[in-house]
């Protein structure tokens, strides 16, 4: 598997077919009252299975593979780049954009626009990258199914190959 370094973000709302909202919790929040680093990547995984499950893309998985929730991609993070911008706080509504912008032969990157939905800016931007696992654990080939699925939602954003 190669690495790919993380690459821009796009913040224009045209490049994204699909957003979720998150509203901020005072347990992600931190001691000066603004979110928690840490707490983005819960942000981006919401953003993550929301967009699978708005595509059908959350049930590829039958109950019997072996090592696997059923319904649920059998993928691993193997990449995570953040960017902050602009400090989110508690109540805060933040409106997660999702896009795939890259799929490989076992590997799939989001990319994703993080905005404050009562203030039109940019509160974060980040990139989450998955590999296809096997029954082993090993990197697989993302099935045609879910291949063709994203290619067909994203159209010519994705990248292949």
């Amino acid at each position: 598997m190669s690495h790919r370094p993380p690459s821009v973000i796009s913040e224009q709302r045209n490049d994204y077919g699909f957003s979720t909202e998150v509203r901020v919790r005072l347990s992600e929040t931190d001691a000066v009252g603004i979110v928690y680093f840490g707490s983005f990547s819960t942000y981006l995984d919401v953003g993550r299975m929301d967009y699978l499950s708005h595509l059908g893309l959350d049930q590829q998985v039958g109950a019997h593979a072996v090592g696997t929730i059923a319904h649920l991609p059998p993928g691993a993070v193997a990449g995570l780049h953040l960017r902050f911008h602009r400090p989110a706080r508690y109540k805060d509504t933040l409106v997660v954009h999702v896009r795939v912008a890259h799929m490989g032969r076992s590997s799939y990157t989001f990319h994703m626009w993080i905005t404050d939905k009562r203030h039109p800016r940019t509160v974060a931007t980040g990139e989450l990258t998955l590999v296809w696992l096997d029954q082993a654990f090993l990197p697989a080939a993302i099935p045609e199914a879910f291949r063709s699925t994203v290619l067909a939602f994203e159209g010519e954003a994705a990248e292949a190959g």
